[in-house]
């Protein structure tokens, strides 16, 4: 492993080297200079570093990139400060976060002809969840709509999984499977799974359902290519935690880690925010609402039913029922700012009850249910979550206390000295693993939990969705760049293949083209050897809420009760629904569908 650490440093010299003196080889006959920041770790400044000497390699003469690094978390703020001066740099990272606030500032060049005309950037060869994030409409603040402009383009995709040490699996006891839902039934038939292993190597005997983890025969199993469901990855979390800290002494350690409650909501059909629409004057049509705690059941389409009309609106088997469909809207005020107040008197359609009792449309659980899951994780055994129907929930305490992990070193660090046994994280963290994972350990991915109920059979009864965020920085240029037609050739060359392939064998992305991401560019046979969960969840995972509204002013106040308070466990779910910063959110979310606010940024 320190070999390949030496290598990288030295290959990453060599690379620093040639830019270098590309940037010296400049005077009359350079080209057209065009600045590039660029806010990256080592792995992918190296990595950039290679495709701007490529670049300008191909386009010698004509345009020139000089690239910049901007290393650190202060790099919005130097970027913002920056675009609203005279000396912006051409192109730049800009994270999904900040995007739609940049482009109504006017800061970004509107590129969507430039796209629309190109050879080489096509947007039908892309992740639809990743692109549809940068195609904004300004004066609506809608995205993905008719009207809507692109500002900038995805650099990547990186879909969330779980890392799992597979070395402390092993010593728990717990033997690993690797085959998907198609593959079962062959592999029960006899036939190898991926790793080459059949039952009769494996010690199975007995029919393996669609489970993530489980026992049979006194002997414990985990598939790396099924999700697990809520109870399941809590007792997978247990055995391996258990083995951690009585076999190996670690008292420190845990079975898993996440920061995110997204999957654990949108796998039912919840969300944090819902658009309501309104015949108030006062808004554009619409206004948001805060569905972070909603307590009314969500709903699926019944796996037998081949479609149902709910609201007039058609859904197939396997979707669920928007809010705004299964919502009784009449329980909701013109006076949006009166919703705060009601909360709790908001139910479901008798359209939708109906269609239940028919047994076309199944019942998952509500939002508030699934965020209450997500924080338990975290919560010891003895702290109350939450109290429902005069009954105590409590903790899990399979998961570190935010104050305990720290931030995103804390985890990787865990992670990679085996303290901690699976991970969820973005892609961008393999590249690190790759490098500096403890030698000792094997780790592969899995797919991220989702919600699933069983029969005394093992066969599935109930289902949500398989559901989780990727994470995506945008390549944007400047709305005051003079050279404007070079910097899209650089941005062009970086998202189409050539591009793609340098990021995807660097490990730390998955290409924009799921062609690209299919072939042994991506899938080339390195750690993890389960990559095409990856592709899998690019598929389906889109982006977090701070993407959802122009910035975070929304968001802020609650979040940083939730994962200071609530997730720490000195508050109860309950104490947190009646907080004041809570409560503030309802009007806080208002302004961002107000006309005059509207109109003050047209």
């Amino acid at each position: 492993m320190k070999k390949l650490k030496v290598l990288a440093l030295a290959m990453t010299a060599c690379i620093a080297g040639s830019v270098a003196m590309a940037g010296c080889s400049g005077g009359s006959g350079a080209g057209t200079k065009v600045t590039f920041w660029a806010n990256c770790n080592d792995v992918e400044l190296g990595v950039f570093k290679e495709i701007t000497k490529q670049f300008n390699a191909q386009h010698k003469g004509e345009i020139e990139v000089k690239l910049v690094s901007k290393p650190g978390d202060s790099y919005g703020d130097t970027l913002g400060l920056t675009l609203a001066g005279s000396k912006a740099p051409d192109v730049f990272y800009v994270g999904d976060n900040g995007y739609k606030a940049y482009a109504e500032q006017g800061l970004l060049y509107d590129i969507t002809d430039f796209i629309e005309s190109s050879t080489i950037y096509k947007v039908e060869d892309m992740w639809s969840d990743v692109t549809v994030r940068y195609r904004y409409d300004v004066n609506t603040r809608l995205t993905n709509t008719p009207e809507g402009r692109y500002y900038g383009v995805p650099k990547d995709i990186g879909p969330t999984v779980i890392y799992y040490n597979e070395t402390l699996f092993t010593g728990a006891g717990i033997k690993i499977i690797s085959v998907n839902e198609d593959g079962l039934k062959d592999f029960n038939a006899g036939g190898e799974d991926d790793r080459g292993n059949t039952k009769v190597k494996l010690g199975i005997n007995g029919e393996v359902k669609e489970k993530g983890y489980f026992e049979m025969n006194g002997q414990w199993y985990f598939n790396n290519q099924i999700p697990m469901s809520w109870e399941e990855t809590v007792a997978c979390a247990n055995k391996v935690q258990s083995y951690m800290r009585d076999g190996l002494k670690d008292k420190s350690a845990y079975g898993y880690f996440t920061e995110w409650w997204f999957n654990y909501g949108w796998t039912v059909g919840g969300d944090c925010i819902q658009q309501i629409p309104t015949d108030n004057e006062k808004y554009t049509g619409y206004y948001y609402d805060f569905t972070l705690m909603d307590s009314t059941a969500n709903y699926i389409v019944a796996d037998d039913c081949k479609e149902v009309k709910v609201n007039n609106k058609t859904y197939k088997a396997g979707q669920i029922i928007e809010y705004s469909d299964k919502i009784d809207m009449s329980a909701y005020s013109s006076d949006p700012a009166g919703n705060v107040d009601r909360r709790d008197t908001y139910q479901v359609t008798s359209e939708v009850e109906g269609l239940a009792g028919e047994g076309k449309l199944v019942k998952l659980p509500s939002q508030r249910e699934a965020f209450t899951e997500f924080i338990r994780l975290a919560s010891s055994t003895s702290t109350v979550v939450d109290n429902v129907d005069g009954q105590n929930l409590y903790g899990y305490g399979i998961t570190p206390r935010p104050t305990d992990i720290g931030g995103d070193a804390g985890k990787t660090t865990s992670f990679m000295n085996g303290h901690l046994a699976m991970l969820v994280d973005l892609r961008y963290i393999t590249a690190t693993f790759r490098n500096e994972m403890d030698a000792e350990y094997d780790w592969d991915v899995a797919p991220l939990p989702m919600y699933k109920k069983y029969d005394e059979a093992g066969n599935i009864t109930v289902h949500g969705v398989e559901a989780g965020h990727s994470g995506s920085v945008a390549l944007c240029i400047s709305s005051k760049s003079k050279v404007a037609n070079e910097a899209w050739k650089f941005i062009e060359y970086c998202a189409g293949e050539e591009g793609q392939s340098l990021q995807a064998k660097a490990g730390f992305a998955i290409p924009l083209q799921e062609k690209l991401a299919n072939s042994p560019v991506f899938l080339d046979g390195q750690n993890p050897k389960n990559a095409k969960i990856f592709i899998d969840a690019a598929k389906y995972e889109g982006a977090g809420d701070w993407w959802y509204l122009y910035n975070k002013k929304w968001i802020d106040n609650w979040a940083n009760v939730l994962n200071g308070s609530v997730r720490n466990g000195t508050m109860t779910m309950s104490e947190f629904y009646d907080c004041k910063e809570y409560k503030e959110t309802f009007a806080n979310l208002l302004e961002y569908s107000e006309k005059k606010k509207l109109s003050a940024n047209s």
